[in-house]
Protein backbone atom coordinates (compact mmCIF):
# COMPACT_ATOMS: atom_id res chain seq x y z
CA UNK A 1 0.00 0.00 0.00
CA UNK A 2 2.82 2.43 0.89
CA UNK A 3 4.69 1.52 -2.28
CA UNK A 4 1.56 2.15 -4.37
CA UNK A 5 1.28 5.67 -2.94
CA UNK A 6 4.93 6.42 -3.73
CA UNK A 7 4.60 5.11 -7.30
CA UNK A 8 2.40 8.11 -8.08
CA UNK A 9 5.41 10.43 -8.05
CA UNK A 10 5.72 12.49 -11.24
CA UNK A 11 9.37 11.76 -11.96
CA UNK A 12 11.90 9.02 -11.35
CA UNK A 13 14.86 10.97 -9.92
CA UNK A 14 15.99 11.00 -6.28
CA UNK A 15 14.51 14.49 -5.83
CA UNK A 16 11.14 13.34 -7.24
CA UNK A 17 11.01 10.35 -4.89
CA UNK A 18 12.04 12.51 -1.94
CA UNK A 19 9.36 15.11 -2.66
CA UNK A 20 6.64 12.47 -3.14
CA UNK A 21 7.39 10.74 0.17
CA UNK A 22 7.71 14.11 1.89
CA UNK A 23 4.25 15.13 0.63
CA UNK A 24 2.77 11.82 1.84
CA UNK A 25 4.28 12.31 5.30
CA UNK A 26 3.23 15.94 5.61
CA UNK A 27 -0.36 15.33 4.51
CA UNK A 28 -0.69 12.37 6.89
CA UNK A 29 -0.93 9.67 4.25
CA UNK A 30 2.14 8.03 5.81
CA UNK A 31 1.91 7.85 9.58
CA UNK A 32 4.73 8.08 12.11
CA UNK A 33 6.63 4.84 12.50
CA UNK A 34 5.30 3.46 9.19
CA UNK A 35 7.90 1.46 7.25
CA UNK A 36 8.97 2.64 3.81
CA UNK A 37 9.43 0.03 1.07
CA UNK A 38 12.82 -1.71 0.94
CA UNK A 39 15.21 0.09 -1.39
CA UNK A 40 15.51 -2.84 -3.78
CA UNK A 41 11.72 -3.35 -4.02
CA UNK A 42 10.96 0.31 -4.64
CA UNK A 43 13.75 0.60 -7.19
CA UNK A 44 12.33 -2.34 -9.13
CA UNK A 45 8.81 -0.95 -8.99
CA UNK A 46 9.95 2.48 -10.20
CA UNK A 47 12.37 0.94 -12.70
CA UNK A 48 15.29 3.01 -11.39
CA UNK A 49 18.72 2.28 -9.98
CA UNK A 50 18.89 1.30 -6.31
CA UNK A 51 21.28 4.21 -5.68
CA UNK A 52 18.54 6.63 -6.76
CA UNK A 53 16.14 5.35 -4.08
CA UNK A 54 18.95 5.19 -1.53
CA UNK A 55 19.78 8.85 -2.20
CA UNK A 56 16.12 9.83 -1.74
CA UNK A 57 15.96 7.93 1.56
CA UNK A 58 19.15 9.62 2.79
CA UNK A 59 17.59 13.00 2.09
CA UNK A 60 14.46 12.01 4.03
CA UNK A 61 16.57 10.99 7.01
CA UNK A 62 18.68 14.14 6.84
CA UNK A 63 15.48 16.22 6.77
CA UNK A 64 14.23 14.50 9.91
CA UNK A 65 11.27 13.01 8.05
CA UNK A 66 12.48 9.40 8.28
CA UNK A 67 14.86 7.40 10.40
CA UNK A 68 17.20 4.59 9.45
CA UNK A 69 16.51 1.49 11.54
CA UNK A 70 19.46 -0.66 10.46
CA UNK A 71 18.40 -3.99 9.06
CA UNK A 72 14.79 -3.08 9.81
CA UNK A 73 14.98 -0.61 6.94
CA UNK A 74 13.73 2.99 6.89
CA UNK A 75 10.57 4.28 8.53
CA UNK A 76 8.69 7.54 8.98
CA UNK A 77 10.17 9.39 11.93
CA UNK A 78 7.93 9.86 14.98
CA UNK A 79 6.85 13.46 15.36
CA UNK A 80 5.70 13.53 18.95
CA UNK A 81 5.84 17.29 19.43
CA UNK A 82 5.88 20.04 16.81
CA UNK A 83 9.31 21.62 16.59
CA UNK A 84 10.98 19.15 18.95
CA UNK A 85 13.14 16.21 17.81
CA UNK A 86 12.50 12.72 19.06
CA UNK A 87 14.19 12.11 22.42
CA UNK A 88 13.92 15.72 23.66
CA UNK A 89 11.59 16.09 26.61
CA UNK A 90 10.68 18.64 29.26
CA UNK A 91 10.77 17.31 32.79
CA UNK A 92 8.81 19.77 34.85
CA UNK A 93 7.20 17.53 37.41
CA UNK A 94 3.58 18.18 38.33
CA UNK A 95 2.89 19.07 41.97
CA UNK A 96 3.32 15.99 44.12
CA UNK A 97 5.58 14.18 41.66
CA UNK A 98 9.18 13.40 42.59
CA UNK A 99 11.18 14.11 39.40
CA UNK A 100 13.51 11.16 38.74
CA UNK A 101 13.50 11.32 34.93
CA UNK A 102 15.66 14.22 33.75
CA UNK A 103 19.19 13.00 34.46
CA UNK A 104 20.07 16.39 35.94
CA UNK A 105 22.74 16.90 38.59
CA UNK A 106 21.56 17.84 42.07
CA UNK A 107 21.02 21.65 42.14
CA UNK A 108 22.18 21.68 45.78
CA UNK A 109 25.58 20.41 44.62
CA UNK A 110 26.11 23.11 41.98
CA UNK A 111 27.87 26.41 42.73
CA UNK A 112 26.05 29.73 43.00
CA UNK A 113 27.30 31.87 40.12
CA UNK A 114 26.35 35.27 41.51
CA UNK A 115 29.35 35.94 43.79
CA UNK A 116 31.82 34.89 41.09
CA UNK A 117 30.14 37.02 38.44
CA UNK A 118 30.24 40.03 40.76
CA UNK A 119 33.94 39.46 41.43
CA UNK A 120 35.05 39.23 37.77
CA UNK A 121 37.64 41.91 36.99
CA UNK A 122 36.96 44.48 34.26
CA UNK A 123 37.71 43.28 30.72
CA UNK A 124 37.55 45.02 27.32
CA UNK A 125 34.55 44.02 25.17
CA UNK A 126 35.08 40.98 22.93
CA UNK A 127 35.28 41.98 19.25
CA UNK A 128 35.41 40.21 15.88
CA UNK A 129 38.83 38.99 14.85
CA UNK A 130 40.29 38.36 18.28
CA UNK A 131 41.32 34.90 19.56
CA UNK A 132 38.32 32.69 20.37
CA UNK A 133 39.32 31.26 23.73
CA UNK A 134 40.88 32.29 27.02
CA UNK A 135 44.38 30.75 27.01
CA UNK A 136 44.18 30.09 30.76
CA UNK A 137 40.96 28.10 30.31
CA UNK A 138 42.42 26.10 27.43
CA UNK A 139 45.47 25.30 29.53
CA UNK A 140 43.25 24.20 32.40
CA UNK A 141 41.38 21.81 30.12
CA UNK A 142 44.55 20.29 28.67
CA UNK A 143 46.01 19.81 32.14
CA UNK A 144 42.77 18.07 33.19
CA UNK A 145 43.32 15.39 30.55
CA UNK A 146 47.03 15.07 31.36
CA UNK A 147 46.41 14.47 35.05
CA UNK A 148 43.24 12.39 34.68
CA UNK A 149 43.08 10.52 31.42
CA UNK A 150 44.53 7.60 29.49
CA UNK A 151 44.53 8.99 25.94
CA UNK A 152 47.48 7.45 24.12
CA UNK A 153 47.84 10.19 21.50
CA UNK A 154 49.23 13.67 22.13
CA UNK A 155 46.64 15.89 23.85
CA UNK A 156 46.50 19.24 22.06
CA UNK A 157 45.29 22.54 23.42
CA UNK A 158 41.50 21.95 23.49
CA UNK A 159 38.92 23.98 21.67
CA UNK A 160 35.84 25.17 23.55
CA UNK A 161 32.41 24.04 22.37
CA UNK A 162 29.01 25.14 23.63
CA UNK A 163 28.37 21.90 25.50
CA UNK A 164 29.22 18.26 24.79
CA UNK A 165 26.59 17.71 22.08
CA UNK A 166 27.72 20.85 20.26
CA UNK A 167 31.27 19.53 20.23
CA UNK A 168 30.19 16.06 19.10
CA UNK A 169 28.04 17.49 16.30
CA UNK A 170 30.91 19.64 15.03
CA UNK A 171 33.31 16.68 14.96
CA UNK A 172 30.81 14.48 13.13
CA UNK A 173 30.03 17.23 10.63
CA UNK A 174 33.75 17.64 9.94
CA UNK A 175 34.03 14.07 8.64
CA UNK A 176 30.58 12.54 7.93
CA UNK A 177 27.83 12.85 5.35
CA UNK A 178 24.14 11.83 5.55
CA UNK A 179 23.80 8.08 5.11
CA UNK A 180 27.14 7.24 6.75
CA UNK A 181 27.07 4.60 9.47
CA UNK A 182 27.85 5.44 13.10
CA UNK A 183 28.33 2.99 15.98
CA UNK A 184 26.83 3.84 19.37
CA UNK A 185 26.24 2.00 22.60
CA UNK A 186 22.79 0.48 23.10
CA UNK A 187 21.02 1.67 25.15
CA UNK A 188 22.10 5.15 24.14
CA UNK A 189 21.71 8.67 25.57
CA UNK A 190 18.58 10.20 23.93
CA UNK A 191 20.33 13.50 23.23
CA UNK A 192 22.97 11.70 21.16
CA UNK A 193 20.30 9.67 19.37
CA UNK A 194 18.29 12.78 18.49
CA UNK A 195 21.41 14.54 17.20
CA UNK A 196 22.56 11.59 15.08
CA UNK A 197 19.12 10.99 13.61
CA UNK A 198 18.79 14.64 12.69
CA UNK A 199 22.15 14.36 10.91
CA UNK A 200 20.74 11.56 8.76
CA UNK A 201 23.26 8.86 9.63
CA UNK A 202 22.60 5.14 9.95
CA UNK A 203 22.99 3.84 13.50
CA UNK A 204 24.25 0.49 14.76
CA UNK A 205 23.78 -0.18 18.46
CA UNK A 206 26.44 -2.11 20.38
CA UNK A 207 25.29 -4.00 23.50
CA UNK A 208 26.98 -3.61 26.90
CA UNK A 209 27.73 -5.82 29.85
CA UNK A 210 29.05 -4.81 33.26
CA UNK A 211 32.53 -4.03 31.86
CA UNK A 212 31.56 -2.02 28.80
CA UNK A 213 30.89 -2.61 25.11
CA UNK A 214 31.09 -6.23 23.98
CA UNK A 215 34.23 -6.81 21.88
CA UNK A 216 32.56 -9.43 19.66
CA UNK A 217 29.72 -7.04 18.85
CA UNK A 218 32.20 -4.25 18.03
CA UNK A 219 34.22 -6.51 15.75
CA UNK A 220 31.09 -7.66 13.89
CA UNK A 221 29.84 -4.08 13.48
CA UNK A 222 33.19 -2.89 12.11
CA UNK A 223 32.79 -5.37 9.26
CA UNK A 224 29.94 -3.13 8.03
CA UNK A 225 32.41 -0.28 7.36
CA UNK A 226 31.12 2.39 9.77
CA UNK A 227 32.59 5.86 9.62
CA UNK A 228 32.55 6.68 13.35
CA UNK A 229 32.15 5.33 16.88
CA UNK A 230 30.64 7.45 19.67
CA UNK A 231 31.63 6.00 23.06
CA UNK A 232 31.21 6.86 26.75
CA UNK A 233 34.06 5.59 28.96
CA UNK A 234 32.63 6.23 32.42
CA UNK A 235 29.19 6.33 34.06
CA UNK A 236 27.43 5.59 30.79
CA UNK A 237 24.04 7.25 30.41
CA UNK A 238 21.60 5.51 30.92
CA UNK A 239 23.13 2.30 32.31
CA UNK A 240 25.86 3.70 34.59
CA UNK A 241 28.39 1.17 33.24
CA UNK A 242 32.04 2.02 33.89
CA UNK A 243 34.29 0.54 31.21
CA UNK A 244 37.15 -1.36 32.85
CA UNK A 245 40.73 -0.78 31.79
CA UNK A 246 40.94 -4.43 30.68
CA UNK A 247 37.84 -4.11 28.48
CA UNK A 248 39.12 -0.81 27.08
CA UNK A 249 42.37 -2.53 26.10
CA UNK A 250 40.45 -5.29 24.31
CA UNK A 251 38.29 -2.76 22.45
CA UNK A 252 41.30 -0.64 21.59
CA UNK A 253 43.09 -3.62 20.05
CA UNK A 254 40.11 -4.17 17.74
CA UNK A 255 39.78 -0.50 16.82
CA UNK A 256 43.49 -0.20 16.07
CA UNK A 257 42.93 -2.49 13.06
CA UNK A 258 40.56 0.14 11.61
CA UNK A 259 42.66 3.33 11.44
CA UNK A 260 40.12 5.06 9.18
CA UNK A 261 37.41 5.01 11.89
CA UNK A 262 36.58 8.34 13.54
CA UNK A 263 36.57 7.77 17.31
CA UNK A 264 34.72 10.19 19.62
CA UNK A 265 34.92 9.82 23.40
CA UNK A 266 32.23 11.59 25.45
CA UNK A 267 33.71 11.70 28.96
CA UNK A 268 30.81 13.59 30.55
CA UNK A 269 31.40 12.36 34.11
CA UNK A 270 35.17 12.88 34.32
CA UNK A 271 34.86 15.39 37.17
CA UNK A 272 33.62 12.66 39.49
CA UNK A 273 35.83 9.76 38.40
CA UNK A 274 37.93 8.17 41.14
CA UNK A 275 40.67 7.19 38.69
CA UNK A 276 41.87 8.15 35.21
CA UNK A 277 39.10 7.30 32.77
CA UNK A 278 39.91 4.71 30.10
CA UNK A 279 40.42 5.64 26.47
CA UNK A 280 40.35 3.83 23.14
CA UNK A 281 42.78 6.27 21.50
CA UNK A 282 46.19 4.78 20.66
CA UNK A 283 49.33 6.75 19.73
CA UNK A 284 49.27 7.88 16.11
CA UNK A 285 45.52 7.57 15.62
CA UNK A 286 44.54 9.76 12.66
CA UNK A 287 40.89 10.63 13.44
CA UNK A 288 39.74 11.06 17.00
CA UNK A 289 38.20 13.53 19.41
CA UNK A 290 37.46 13.61 23.12
CA UNK A 291 34.90 15.82 24.85
CA UNK A 292 34.62 16.82 28.49
CA UNK A 293 31.66 18.95 29.49
CA UNK A 294 31.41 21.15 32.58
CA UNK A 295 27.63 20.59 32.83
CA UNK A 296 27.62 17.97 35.60
CA UNK A 297 30.25 19.81 37.64
CA UNK A 298 29.37 23.50 37.26
CA UNK A 299 25.80 23.14 35.97
CA UNK A 300 24.07 22.72 32.59
CA UNK A 301 23.83 26.50 32.15
CA UNK A 302 27.62 26.69 31.80
CA UNK A 303 27.43 25.96 28.08
CA UNK A 304 31.06 24.94 27.77
CA UNK A 305 32.92 21.74 26.95
CA UNK A 306 36.58 21.06 26.25
CA UNK A 307 37.25 19.37 22.89
CA UNK A 308 40.60 17.85 21.99
CA UNK A 309 41.61 15.53 19.18
CA UNK A 310 43.95 15.11 16.23
CA UNK A 311 45.20 18.22 14.47
CA UNK A 312 43.11 17.80 11.31
CA UNK A 313 39.86 17.30 13.22
CA UNK A 314 40.50 20.30 15.48
CA UNK A 315 41.38 22.48 12.50
CA UNK A 316 38.20 21.51 10.64
CA UNK A 317 36.05 22.09 13.74
CA UNK A 318 37.57 25.48 14.50
CA UNK A 319 37.20 26.69 10.91
CA UNK A 320 33.53 25.73 10.91
CA UNK A 321 33.02 27.24 14.35
CA UNK A 322 34.54 30.51 13.19
CA UNK A 323 31.98 31.00 10.41
CA UNK A 324 29.15 30.23 12.88
CA UNK A 325 29.14 31.40 16.48
CA UNK A 326 32.93 32.15 16.25
CA UNK A 327 33.51 31.78 19.99
CA UNK A 328 31.68 30.72 23.15
CA UNK A 329 30.76 33.73 25.25
CA UNK A 330 33.80 35.22 26.98
CA UNK A 331 31.56 35.99 29.91
CA UNK A 332 30.93 32.25 30.33
CA UNK A 333 34.60 31.47 29.76
CA UNK A 334 35.69 33.92 32.45
CA UNK A 335 33.03 32.67 34.86
CA UNK A 336 34.00 29.04 34.26
CA UNK A 337 37.68 29.78 34.87
CA UNK A 338 36.87 31.60 38.12
CA UNK A 339 34.77 28.66 39.30
CA UNK A 340 37.39 26.07 38.36
CA UNK A 341 40.08 27.98 40.24
CA UNK A 342 38.02 28.50 43.43
CA UNK A 343 38.97 26.19 46.35
CA UNK A 344 35.39 26.17 47.65
CA UNK A 345 34.07 24.98 44.26
CA UNK A 346 36.67 22.21 44.26
CA UNK A 347 35.45 21.20 47.75
CA UNK A 348 31.88 21.16 46.41
CA UNK A 349 33.01 18.91 43.55
CA UNK A 350 34.51 16.40 46.00
CA UNK A 351 31.32 16.46 48.04
CA UNK A 352 29.20 15.94 44.91
CA UNK A 353 31.32 12.96 43.84
CA UNK A 354 30.79 11.34 47.23
CA UNK A 355 27.05 12.08 47.31
CA UNK A 356 26.42 10.75 43.79
CA UNK A 357 28.30 7.54 44.57
CA UNK A 358 26.44 7.05 47.86
CA UNK A 359 23.03 7.69 46.29
CA UNK A 360 23.68 5.27 43.43
CA UNK A 361 24.78 2.55 45.85
CA UNK A 362 21.84 3.23 48.18
CA UNK A 363 19.24 2.80 45.44
CA UNK A 364 20.82 -0.27 43.79
CA UNK A 365 21.19 -1.89 47.23
CA UNK A 366 17.59 -1.12 48.17
CA UNK A 367 16.33 -2.58 44.88
CA UNK A 368 18.47 -5.68 45.38
CA UNK A 369 16.72 -6.39 48.68
CA UNK A 370 13.57 -6.92 46.62
CA UNK A 371 15.36 -9.18 44.16
CA UNK A 372 15.57 -6.38 41.55
CA UNK A 373 18.94 -6.44 39.79
CA UNK A 374 19.85 -2.93 38.67
CA UNK A 375 22.89 -2.49 36.45
CA UNK A 376 26.06 -2.04 38.56
CA UNK A 377 28.01 1.11 37.82
CA UNK A 378 27.78 4.75 38.82
CA UNK A 379 26.75 8.21 37.75
CA UNK A 380 23.50 10.12 38.02
CA UNK A 381 21.16 7.31 36.93
CA UNK A 382 20.21 3.74 37.84
CA UNK A 383 19.21 1.33 35.04
CA UNK A 384 16.69 -1.33 36.05
CA UNK A 385 15.74 -3.96 33.42
CA UNK A 386 12.10 -5.08 33.72
CA UNK A 387 9.67 -7.24 31.78
CA UNK A 388 7.16 -4.39 31.20
CA UNK A 389 8.74 -1.02 31.84
CA UNK A 390 5.97 1.19 30.43
CA UNK A 391 3.30 -0.24 32.73
CA UNK A 392 5.56 0.04 35.76
CA UNK A 393 6.50 3.63 34.88
CA UNK A 394 2.81 4.54 34.71
CA UNK A 395 2.14 2.83 38.03
CA UNK A 396 5.04 4.70 39.64
CA UNK A 397 3.72 8.01 38.31
CA UNK A 398 0.42 7.25 40.01
CA UNK A 399 2.38 6.86 43.25
CA UNK A 400 4.26 10.13 42.77
CA UNK A 401 7.49 9.09 41.03
CA UNK A 402 8.41 10.31 37.53
CA UNK A 403 10.92 7.97 35.77
CA UNK A 404 11.82 7.16 32.16
CA UNK A 405 11.02 3.95 30.31
CA UNK A 406 13.60 2.15 28.20
CA UNK A 407 12.17 2.85 24.75
CA UNK A 408 13.66 6.37 24.79
CA UNK A 409 17.15 4.84 24.80
CA UNK A 410 16.83 2.19 22.08
CA UNK A 411 18.74 2.28 18.83
CA UNK A 412 17.09 -0.61 16.98
CA UNK A 413 16.21 -3.36 19.45
CA UNK A 414 13.40 -3.31 22.00
CA UNK A 415 14.51 -2.27 25.47
CA UNK A 416 12.45 -2.78 28.60
CA UNK A 417 13.94 -1.00 31.60
CA UNK A 418 13.56 2.02 33.83
CA UNK A 419 16.12 4.79 34.02
CA UNK A 420 15.84 6.34 37.46
CA UNK A 421 17.75 9.59 38.00
CA UNK A 422 19.13 9.22 41.52
CA UNK A 423 21.39 12.31 41.62
CA UNK A 424 19.05 14.27 43.90
CA UNK A 425 17.41 11.28 45.64
CA UNK A 426 18.37 11.39 49.34
CA UNK A 427 19.90 8.18 50.64
CA UNK A 428 17.14 7.93 53.24
CA UNK A 429 14.48 7.80 50.50
CA UNK A 430 16.07 4.95 48.54
CA UNK A 431 14.20 2.24 50.46
CA UNK A 432 10.91 4.10 49.99
CA UNK A 433 11.40 4.21 46.20
CA UNK A 434 12.51 0.57 46.02
CA UNK A 435 9.44 -0.45 48.01
CA UNK A 436 7.24 1.45 45.56
CA UNK A 437 8.85 -0.27 42.55
CA UNK A 438 8.39 -3.69 44.16
CA UNK A 439 4.79 -2.89 45.10
CA UNK A 440 4.02 -1.80 41.55
CA UNK A 441 5.52 -5.00 40.14
CA UNK A 442 3.56 -7.14 42.57
CA UNK A 443 0.34 -5.26 42.10
CA UNK A 444 0.56 -5.49 38.34
CA UNK A 445 1.53 -9.14 38.39
CA UNK A 446 4.56 -8.18 36.32
CA UNK A 447 7.76 -10.17 36.46
CA UNK A 448 11.01 -8.36 37.22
Amino acid sequence: MVQTKILACKGRGAEDIFQRVRDLIEDGSLGQGESLPPIRALAQALEVNRNTVAAAYRRLVAAGLAEAAGRAGTRVAPRTRLGMPLGVHAFTAAPGLLELASGNPDPALLPDYAPYLAALPPMPPALYGQPCYLPELQAWGRDWWLRQGCIGATVAEPLLAQGALDGIERVLAAWLAPGDTVLVEEPCFPGSLALLRQMGVTLIGLPLDGEGMLPDALEAALARKPKALLWTPYSHNPTGVNTTQARAAALRAIIDTHPELLLIEDDHFAAFSDAPTPSLVSPGRARWAAVRSLAKWLGPDIRLAFLTGDDTTLTRVQRRQYVGPRWPSFLLQRLALALLQAPEVEALRRRAAQCYAERHVALTTALRRHGLAAQPGGGLNVWLPLADDAVVAQALAARGYLVRAGDAFRVTRRLSALRISCAALPVERADELADAVADCLGGLGAAA
